[in-house]
C-alpha cells in the first residue's frame, strides 16, 4: 500500500513540475518580434492583454509574444505551424478562420491534472481602405502559453 501511495505521489510531483513550465511555441516562418508603428497597436495590444489574462493561473502568468508577419500569411499556415508543435494536444473549441479579421484558436494539454493551454490570435488588416490607412502591410500573431493550474 505504501508503495502505491509513493508511486502516486511521485507521478503527481512529476506532473506538477511539468505543468509549471511554459511550452515554447515557435512562430511561423517569416514572423518577427519587431513591430512597426501604426494605428493597429491598440487592437494588437488588446488581444495580447486578453490572451495574457485568459491564460493566467494560480501557478503564475502566461508567456505571451506578439509577431509581425508578411501580409500574405494565411490562417492555415499559422494554425498548422502551431498545431504541429502540440502533438497530442486537444483543440479547445472551433477554430474558424476563412475571412475573419481576427481568428482565435486554443489547445489544451491532454493531462488529467493541471493541463496547460496554448492560445493564438491571428489579426489581419481591416478590409476597408479607410480603416486600413493606419495599418502597415502586415498580419499579426499573438501566441500565449499558460501554466497548468486553476484558471
Amino acid at each position: 500500500m505504501a508503495t502505491v501511495i509513493l508511486a502516486l505521489a511521485a507521478l503527481g510531483g512529476v506532473r506538477w513540475f511539468t505543468a509549471g513550465e511554459h511550452l515554447a511555441i515557435t512562430a511561423p516562418a517569416g514572423a518577427t518580434e519587431k513591430l512597426p508603428e501604426g494605428g493597429y497597436e491598440v487592437v494588437v495590444d488588446l488581444r495580447f492583454s486578453e490572451v495574457h489574462h485568459d491564460l493566467r493561473t494560480d501557478r503564475g502568468a502566461a508567456s505571451v509574444s506578439t509577431y509581425t508577419m508578411p501580409l500574405d500569411t494565411s490562417w492555415d499556415q499559422v494554425r498548422s505551424t502551431v498545431a504541429g508543435q502540440l502533438d497530442g494536444w486537444e483543440q479547445a473549441g472551433d477554430c474558424p478562420g476563412s475571412n475573419q479579421q481576427q481568428v482565435r484558436c486554443a489547445w489544451t494539454e491532454p493531462a488529467r491534472w493541471w493541463p496547460r493551454q496554448v492560445k493564438i490570435v491571428f489579426i489581419r488588416p481591416p478590409k476597408t481602405a479607410e480603416d486600413r490607412a493606419a495599418w502597415p502591410d502586415n498580419t499579426f500573431l499573438v501566441i500565449g502559453s499558460g501554466l497548468g493550474g486553476t484558471l
